[in-house]
């Protein structure tokens, strides 16, 4: 009798034990395709009372982009921050993908390991379905999804964008992989471990800043080396020992500055990435897996405090709106270090500490902008409409004719300037001030909301994040007048 007691208490973990990860019924593990990883899925969360999982959208070849949910929402707490996780914007990046369904495995076998009662979590394994089946960084129309942020063109970026407008998550986790080749020729491989990095735009509050380095970012590296895995903050490195190194982008076409910009708690993981996906593809997940989750732990055990201070912070700037906004910032040679880092010798495979004598910290402001009280668009396309939606922006279409005062941008060249490491052209010439009739059918978006700064950083002809750079919108400064002006309600 109590074998039988026994038998029927184990059946549920025999039965899930069934269930195991793509990798793990590959010899060798080579990767998960996509049909592999939903049919794992779907096969998870059906059995699941922890999971959920909906279609989120759908990649440019029609592939499914899946969502899953952590516990099932009808069990979410309002007072739980919300932790939205994404992987494989990057095709060639498979690792961060097999970390996420690890750590969706794991929380099933045992979920009382994982005490996340005090969080929401949002899991996205794979963003770009058509660059993994190929084993390319870009999607299926060929576009670097890392760089579409801003202008919202392609199907993936706009199904993050949706999932977050719609949960409006206090923290992200964007998962990638960096290459080990940059000082190959001078004899290192480049092998910072895991790599995690944090908000960077300049129009994001230092306090902001300053909370995700020190609550989250330096623990989350501190706790994932004392368990023998490294760990450092993401450097982005270009040419020889002697050229100067930074972090990350201050972009907001990224799937890190575009969601910190709205004030949220913004983060990037670059897993180390070898020559072919395979290589060591199962250690490669397990150490994105182990930072994952002490980063998670470090959300759960401060979840009252990440609660509260995103709280706190979209209050104040619903209503203390900026006066200016930053518009250009660059790693300038002003700001410059030296810096110990580790690298592998290649003569004989040992750690060797070099010194990088040009390590630029911090980003600085070059150009600000007085914050207009917002855009307005005549005769608006049907691009720019989609571009509206899809970034979840305020905006009215005028029903009548209205009077503004206004300026418009009179172009008459362009100035050529150097932005992290590229070339960045923007359009040259003079502000007009005016008053003018504006007729039905304009559109007009406010900029005296949370969304300020973005609005400011997309919309203005000179700012170096904005629309202007984009092939797709040349047609901006291919006339006599940028036809996008700045709104003031008084003169």
């Amino acid at each position: 009798m109590k074998k039988l007691i026994l038998l029927f208490l184990l059946l549920p973990l025999l039965l899930f034990s069934q269930i195991r990860l793509p990798l793990e019924k590959q010899t060798p593990p080579v990767g998960t395709s996509h049909e592999l990883m939903m049919k794992y899925l779907y096969q998870i969360t059906s059995k699941s009372k922890l999971f959920e999982m909906e279609i989120g959208g759908f990649s440019h070849k029609h592939r499914e982009i899946p969502v899953v949910f952590f516990p099932k929402r009808d069990h979410w707490k309002r007072q739980n921050p919300t932790i939205m996780i994404f992987a494989q914007q990057h095709g060639n990046e498979p690792s961060g993908k097999e970390a996420l369904l690890m750590l969706i495995h794991e929380l099933h076998l045992n979920p009382v390991k994982y005490d996340f009662r005090k969080i929401n979590l949002i899991l996205v394994p794979l963003v770009n379905p058509d660059g993994n089946e190929t084993y390319r960084r870009r999607n299926g129309k060929r576009y670097d999804l890392n760089r579409n942020h801003v202008i919202l063109t392609e199907p993936e970026t706009q199904t993050l964008h949706k999932i977050f407008h719609q949960y409006n998550p206090e923290v992200t986790l964007d998962v990638h992989e960096y290459g080990f080749k940059t000082w190959l020729k001078e004899g290192y491989i480049k092998d910072f471990g895991e790599q995690l990095d944090c908000i960077s735009n300049p129009a994001i509050p230092e306090k902001q800043k300053k909370f995700a380095l020190n609550e989250l970012l330096f623990p989350a590296i501190q706790q994932t080396r004392e368990q023998g895995v490294r760990a450092n903050r993401y450097l982005i490195t270009k040419g020889d020992l002697t050229y100067f190194v930074r972090h990350s982008t201050t972009d907001i076409n990224d799937g890190r500055n575009s969601f910190g910009i709205q004030y949220t708690l913004s983060f990037i993981l670059e897993g180390f990435n070898p020559q072919k996906k395979e290589d060591r593809i199962w250690q490669r997940a397990k150490y994105q897996l182990t930072l994952i989750e002490n980063f998670l732990k470090l959300c759960n055990e401060k979840s009252d405090l990440i609660k509260n201070f995103i709280s706190e912070t979209r209050k104040k700037f619903t209503y203390q709106i900026p006066d200016s906004v930053i518009i250009h910032a660059d790693y300038t040679g002003e700001i410059s270090l030296p810096l110990k880092v580790i690298l592998i010798r290649t003569s004989d495979f040992k750690d060797t500490t070099i010194v990088l004598k040009d390590y630029r910290p911090a980003p600085r402001a070059l150009l600000s902008v007085k914050r207009p009280d917002g855009y307005i668009i005549e005769n608006p396309n049907d691009q720019l409409m989609a571009l509206i939606k899809h970034h979840h922006f305020e905006y009215e279409i005028l029903t009548t004719d209205k009077e503004y005062f206004y300026q418009w941008f009179n172009i008459t060249g362009s100035d050529t300037l150097k932005y992290e490491s590229r070339i960045t052209v923007i359009p040259a010439g003079t502000f007009e001030p005016g008053k003018k009739l504006f007729k039905k059918g304009s559109l007009f978006i406010p900029a005296i909301n949370l969304r300020a700064n973005q609005i400011v950083q997309i919309f203005e002809h000179q700012s170096f994040y904005g629309l202007s750079h984009y092939p797709e919108y040349s047609n901006l400064v291919q006339q006599k007048i940028y036809p996008i002006y700045r709104v003031f309600f008084h003169q």
